[in-house]
This record gives structure tokens, sequence and C-alpha cells, in this order.
């Protein structure tokens, strides 16, 4: 009987400590100057652990939900053992949101300190749902991934890597305040973002635009700089994706280009929204994302 009573409490403390399902997602409000803003979390641990965390954000027509049932991140978190949250950015049409960049979209969400939004919401992630500090990535698609540069050459020292996926800078006069581990993922034939920097072709984004993108090769080399990676890349093929790494020096970090040849804008492995613009399909980028960032971790 007292054998029986102590493997009952052993499985009672095991299922305590069992994380969420990704069907168990949970809902985080806070409010940045009096505007409520929210994220949705899937596989929460709860407090007192030190448990990677990844942070996805949508894009410029996108939301929360939107974003999480594109990007495959639930079952992957789940079965690796990370949570990820989807934070939403300000609503300009009925279920469309966007980051506030400071080049685009300016007339809809240029109000909005999304900063401010994501440091809260860090904060939060790391007192109340064991975040561990050294293990926060950011990444996120199109506008998301903008906004995921924008905060990393602020915030640098919050994140431990990052990997924005089909999105540009604007401009490279904010410096990050240390090295950060970085992969880009871009389609060759992307005509919303294209590699060879510029104005969008599409003409909608390309009325919201207040600058011209950087081409893709001036912001790796940007980042290369930032992060003292090695040069020359070591450089290797698969099929239409070409991956180059410049690889992390003692004092610094590395430096990642991935693109497909033949991938057009959205998130890899899913499929078009228009027609003309298929996004890359070699990949699932969920799975090539999270590769890249169980490998690396940060100073907290």
């Amino acid at each position: 009987m007292l054998r029986l009573r102590i493997l009952i409490a052993i499985s009672a403390l095991a299922l305590a400590l069992q994380p969420a399902s990704a069907d168990d997602a949970r809902e985080i409000s806070l409010a940045i100057d009096g505007t409520p803003r929210r994220a949705t979390l899937v596989n929460d641990f709860g407090k007192g652990g030190a448990v990677p965390v990844v942070i996805v954000l949508h894009g410029g027509q996108g939301s929360a939900a939107d974003q999480r049932e594109r990007t495959g991140f639930d079952g992957l978190a789940v079965a690796e053992g990370f949570t990820v949250v989807y934070p939403e950015g300000t609503e300009w049409a009925p279920g469309r949101h966007a980051w506030n960049t400071g080049y685009l979209m300016r007339r809809q969400v240029g109000q909005s300190n999304d900063i401010a939004y994501l440091d809260a919401l860090i904060d939060i992630l790391i007192r109340d749902h064991s975040a561990d500090p050294r293990r926060i990535y950011m990444t996120g698609g199109s506008n998301g991934a903008m906004m995921t540069l924008v905060y990393a050459t602020q915030r640098a020292e919050r994140l431990a890597a990052i990997a924005p996926v089909v999105g540009a800078m604007f401009s490279f006069e904010t410096q990050p305040s240390r090295p950060l581990p970085i992969m880009f993922i871009n389609g060759g034939q992307d005509n919303e973002v294209p590699s060879e920097g510029g104005f969008s072709r599409n003409p909608l984004v390309a009325r919201n635009q207040v600058a011209p993108y950087k081409p893709l090769a001036e912001t790796v080399q940007f980042w290369v700089t930032v992060n003292g990676s090695l040069t020359p890349p070591v450089t290797t093929r698969t099929g239409s994706v070409t991956t180059s790494v410049y690889r992390a020096p003692s004092d610094g970090a590395v430096t990642i280009s991935v693109v497909d040849d033949v991938g057009g804008h959205g998130w890899p492995g899913t499929q078009a929204r228009r027609q003309g613009n298929n996004p890359i399909q070699s990949f699932d980028g969920a799975e090539r994302v999270w590769e890249f960032f169980k490998t690396q971790s940060g100073t907290p």
C-alpha cells in the first residue's frame, strides 16, 4: 500500500511538471501607454524553470492566430520542449495587424510603441512563464521580420538569436549593443521584398513605404560587421537553396544567409496567398529556424 501511494504521488508530481499541450493556448494581456495589447502563448511551463522561448511575429496583414496557424511552431514546441509566443501588432483594419518599424505603414500604426510592448512581453515571460533569459529567440515573416530586425538593433542584449524570414532592413543607423547570431531566410523570386532592395513591387506595399529596403547583400554585410563574423563564408548549395555561413569568432557571432532561388514571399512551406507568388517550398520554415535557434544561447 505504501509503495502504491508513493507511485501515485510520483505520478501526480510528474503530471504537474508537464507543460501544457499545443491545444492549451493561453492569452497574455498587457497595456502599453494605456493601449491594450495581447499575445498568445503555447506550451507554457508555468513558473520556476528555465525554458527556451521562441517569439514569432506575424506579417503586415496578419494576426497572432494567423501566424500560429500558418507556421507550425506549436507541434514543434511540444516535441522539442520550448515555449512559443505569438505577439500581435496594432490592428489597422478588421483582423489585420502590423508592426511599427518606423518606415512602413506609418499612417496606420506609426504611433504604436512596439519596442516597449516587446520589452514588457519578455519581462512577463521571464517572470511568469519560465523563460530562460539566455534563450529568448525572435523570428517573424515579412513585416514581422522587419520588426525582428528593428527590435534586435535596439535590444540585442535581450535576445539569444534572431531569424528574419522574407524581410528587410530600412536603415543601418542603429548599431546593436553586442554581436547577435542571425539567420536570414529569403526567396530569390520575392517581389514584395526584393533581394536587390528598393521599393516593393506590390503597389499597395510600395505606397506605404517611406524609405527603400536595403539590399539583402548589404544587410548581411551589416550583420557580418556587427557580429565580427569570419569571411569568406562557407557556402553550400542544395537544389535551389544556397546557404552562406559566416562563422563566429571567439568574441563574435555567426551570420547565416539562406536564399532559395525559386522562392517567393511568404512563410516557407506554406501555400501561396496570391497568384504568381509562391513561398519557399524546399524546407519547413519553423523547423529550419528552430534548428538554428537551438544551437545558440546568449548572455543574460
